[in-house]
């Protein structure tokens, strides 16, 4: 006689009853509801998770950069990159390009042992007389600043004294004279305690360039020196060659377009 299909299912239904899987697989879902339960119990947001945070705060050291050491691992940080740019040879060429630099303004040009701050500033006028006819300077922005030290220290610029201003709230402009210390170019000279050779013949002081800007940057950080006026600042600040003070900043310097 051929079983139906409503007598297979209660056999089969009867014999998995009394077997042994209805209690594995409850077995299984009552595991899984208590992890899930006391996962939740334990997270950050939770009772158990919140008391168990605050007693690991509570036992943390209050001074942790003594329990890292972190100052000494900032120091084997800095020492594997001191180590990498002395193998890398980057040093060694940037020496190079600078000892190159150096000796075609100081050995190649032959630079005097004593340079003329009127020449210097005279040859830094001829360097930028075209662009001045071109935008109607007439003279360049020299200015001479003396310290308490008896030092000196010469700002000049390409650009005249006073520059145009547009206002950002209107349409009008107006002139402007700018602080010292934003022309592009300055030498530092000194005098004093060795630096200087007191006066020459014709009563002009006689120093030490002790500081040397170009264009806005450190002399030291130019190793390009292509003109007459920045070969003699170079060979003032690299090869200590003597500043004669031979002028000052009233002595009228001009490009001589409107004269």
């Amino acid at each position: 006689m051929e079983q139906t299909l409503q007598q297979l299912l209660t056999d089969r239904v009867t014999a998995f009853a009394i077997g042994d899987r209805p209690a594995t697989i409850i077995d299984e879902h009552v595991e899984k509801m208590f992890s899930e339960v006391i996962k939740d119990a334990f997270r950050s947001y939770g009772d158990m998770g919140k008391a168990v945070s605050e007693a690991v705060k509570a036992a943390l050291p209050s001074n942790l950069s003594s329990v890292f050491e972190l100052t000494r691992y900032n120091h084997l940080i800095a020492k594997a990159l001191q180590d990498t740019w002395e193998n890398s040879g980057v040093e060694a060429d940037m020496v190079s390009r600078a000892k190159d630099a150096i000796n075609k303004v100081l050995i190649e040009d032959q630079m005097p042992a004593e340079i003329s701050l009127r020449a210097l500033l005279e040859a830094f006028i001829d360097e930028h007389k075209e662009e001045a006819a071109e935008d109607g300077w007439y003279a360049p922005d020299i200015r001479f600043q003396t310290s308490e030290y008896g030092g000196l220290t010469v700002f000049f610029d390409k650009k005249p004294k006073e520059r145009e201003s547009r206002s950002s709230y209107s349409y009008s402009s107006h002139s402007e004279e700018l602080s010292a210390y934003s022309l592009k170019n300055r030498i530092g000279v000194s005098f004093e305690k060795g630096g200087g050779k007191g006066r020459n013949e014709n009563g002009h002081e006689i120093g030490k360039v002790f500081h040397a800007a170009i264009d806005g940057d450190n002399v030291g950080k130019n190793l390009s020196f292509s003109s007459p006026w920045e070969k003699m600042t170079a060979a003032l600040y690299f090869g200590q060659a003597y500043l004669i003070v031979d002028c000052d900043e009233d002595e009228g310097f001009s490009y001589g377009l409107y004269d």
